[in-house]
């Protein structure tokens, strides 16, 4: 844009300088003619003062001067010429038709060196005809019929401009006393001085557009400085939302304008809060903390359109202004949007290696006329801080304490026997437990779905393998330990853990029934290459999920554990107690072993024993304890 108004500005200015130019050659033309003109006829007037009273023109003929005189002649009108800045004076009479020249000088080299070498010829009787002359008839028609004339020329010598003066001598003689410029010299002058015109006018251009450039830049430089000082005043300087004042300001002048012109339009109101910047801050960086704010803001902006308006309350809180088309569907479908382009955010791949991620809470409400817009964001912030308390926000706060908690030893390993009544084998269980520093006591039922939901429950099983894989070499048989459903879908679930832990001779996986729901084949292709390297998988909770002969016939498993919930209600349900023989026959007739969880009571154990139980899990026969109590329960044989 602005490179066009530079070349209109050019070509204006250029057009400028040649109507500049012709109209200041014209001007200079008009007034060096006007100025020779006028020295012409002042020049050619005293032309016969010059020659004095003496020279008269009666009989004149070729040889009425000799040489000296017409040397005499010249050399006085060379004076004259130059004198009155004219380049020939002269006289001309009429002889028998034909213009002669009876005298001539002139302020040029010609006639100077004449008088200097005191040649005469061609001073005296000089006619046009001689000299080739193309204004014969011009100049005697002027002899008979005119008083004054001006007249350009030209000869053999040149052009010329010339002024006839047509006097009488004292002897009645008329004759032409004349004068006359080169027009070579006179174009000469006038270019000369049209030339520094021209650069007096180029320079005034010059100045004029440095002049236009300065003050464009002067305009250019304030309005950027404006434009700056707007921005700095109204606009958060890390994100470039608005700031609270001028975001606020805004707001009330919708809620004010919608009012006085009746405008039905809601307006809805959404809050954002990152949780625990402080953590983030503190563990990574306060950059780390200015990113996952930026980021906020751009999830925000994705997210919602272009005229919401987004504001920066303080830290790390927002407000989003929703106006327009809208109502709680649309909310629905932005809130929803929102979350996928937060998991969008918090899968990217820089993001999951800094080992971190952002979690937002958030609330919505519709702004109502007849409530203040003070007692709606203040119900606002109320709303927030109870999700912060006790919605997701206080699920990703438990969140943060977990990453510390694996990084302080805080979570331990409890194993709980399966006891084989026949074999007197005894096997364990792996249980995660956590002592919270500053929550005591927290259960696995609270964590574990808490982990679920982000890439934390990766870290649990990690840890939770490699302290097992040391357990083992002291417990000296098998030990299993949970799989979660989430981790074992993963695509490169068994890449990972082979990469990760190598070989585990002695520790199997247990897995829900609803693990395998997903994709049947591929789960089977999981566990046989984890098979390799030694582990065996057990179904957890079997009779409680999606139970079905067809999958249980491919999966390549090597143990069924009944879930507890059979066992309690037993005596209770009779139906349970069948439900339990049926499993423990079909995993005989599959070849698989068959634990029973939960039994804790000597009857329990005698009535399963009499369904063809054999192998038991359960207080009964202990309960989860620490390795260093069951290894001595091990050497004691406590739990045969």
């Amino acid at each position: 844009m602005k490179g066009k108004q530079n070349i209109k500005i050019f070509l204006l200015l250029t057009i400028g300088i040649f109507i500049y130019g012709y109209l200041g050659y014209s001007y200079l033309r008009d007034k060096a003619f006007q100025e020779i003109n006028y020295n012409l006829y002042r020049s050619a007037k005293n032309i016969p003062y010059y020659l004095g009273n003496e020279y008269t023109f009666e009989n004149m003929d070729k040889n009425s001067y000799t040489g000296e005189e017409a040397l005499k002649t010249t050399e006085l009108l060379n004076e004259m010429s130059k004198a009155n800045k004219v380049d020939y004076l002269y006289t001309i009479i009429d002889e028998k038709g034909m213009p002669t020249y009876t005298a001539v000088g002139g302020n040029v080299e010609e006639y100077k060196k004449k008088v200097r070498d005191k040649d005469a010829t061609e001073l005296y009787w000089v006619t046009f005809e001689e000299l080739e002359d193309d204004s014969i008839d011009e100049t005697i028609e002027v002899l008979k019929n005119k008083s004054v004339y001006y007249i350009n020329s030209s000869d053999k010598g040149g052009g010329f401009r010339s002024v006839y003066l047509v006097l009488k001598s004292k002897d009645g003689r008329k004759y032409i006393a004349g004068a006359d410029i080169k027009l070579r010299n006179l174009n000469l002058r006038i270019l000369q001085q049209f030339t520094y015109i021209i650069l007096n006018g180029v320079l005034i251009i010059l100045l004029v557009l440095l002049l236009i450039s300065t003050t464009r830049r002067i305009l250019r430089q304030k309005e950027k400085i404006s434009e700056e000082l707007y921005i700095k005043s109204n606009f958060d300087n890390l994100t470039g939302v608005l700031k609270r004042e001028k975001g606020m300001e805004q707001l009330n002048e919708l809620i004010k304008y919608n009012s006085e012109y009746k405008i039905d339009k809601k307006i809805y109101l959404g809050l954002f809060d990152i949780v625990d910047l402080t953590h983030i801050n503190n563990e990574f960086s306060m950059e780390t903390g200015d990113k996952a704010i930026i980021s906020l803001v751009s999830i925000l902006r994705v997210t919602f359109r272009t005229n919401d308006k987004i504001i920066r309350l303080n830290g790390d809180q927002f407000l989003v202004v929703i106006e327009g088309s809208v109502d709680s569907a649309e909310i629905i479908k932005l809130e929803k949007r929102f979350l996928e382009n937060l998991d969008k955010f918090n899968e990217i791949k820089e993001i999951k290696e800094k080992k971190y991620e952002i979690f937002i809470c958030k609330v919505f409400k519709e702004y109502k006329e007849d409530i203040s817009i003070t007692t709606t964001m203040k119900t606002l912030f109320d709303q927030l801080d109870f999700e912060k308390k006790h919605g997701d926000g206080a699920f990703y706060l438990l969140g943060n304490d977990i990453k510390r908690g694996i990084e302080n030893k805080e979570f331990e390993i409890y194993y709980q026997p399966k006891v084989n009544i026949n074999t007197k084998e005894v096997k364990f269980e792996a249980l995660m437990r956590w002592n919270h520093p500053e929550k005591g006591n927290i259960s696995p039922g609270i964590f574990i779905p808490i982990a679920e939901k982000s890439s934390l429950i990766l870290d649990l099983t990690h840890f939770l393998i490699e302290q097992v894989k040391k357990d083992i070499l002291r417990l000296k048989t098998t030990v299993s330990l949970n799989i979660s459903p989430i981790h074992f879908n993963k695509k490169n679930f068994s890449e990972e853990i082979i990469a990760k832990h190598g070989t585990l001779k002695n520790i199997n996986f247990e897995l829900t029934e609803g693990a395998f729901i997903e994709d049947i084949d591929q789960s089977i292709e999981k566990m046989k290459d984890l098979k390799k390297i030694g582990t065996h998988f057990l179904i957890d909770d079997f009779g409680t999920g999606y139970s079905s002969l067809s999958y249980l016939s491919k999966l390549p498993i090597s143990s069924l554990k009944i879930d507890r919930s059979f066992v309690i209600n037993m005596f209770d349900n009779p139906l349970n107690m069948k439900i339990i023989k049926t499993i423990i026959e079909l995993g005989k007739s599959l070849e698989l072993e068959v634990i029973v969880e939960g039994t804790e009571t000597i009857e329990e154990v005698n009535v399963l024993k009499e369904l063809g139980a054999e192998i038991f899990q359960g207080y009964y026969h202990g309960k989860p304890e620490k390795l260093e109590q069951v290894i001595r329960k091990l050497d004691e044989n406590e739990y045969i």
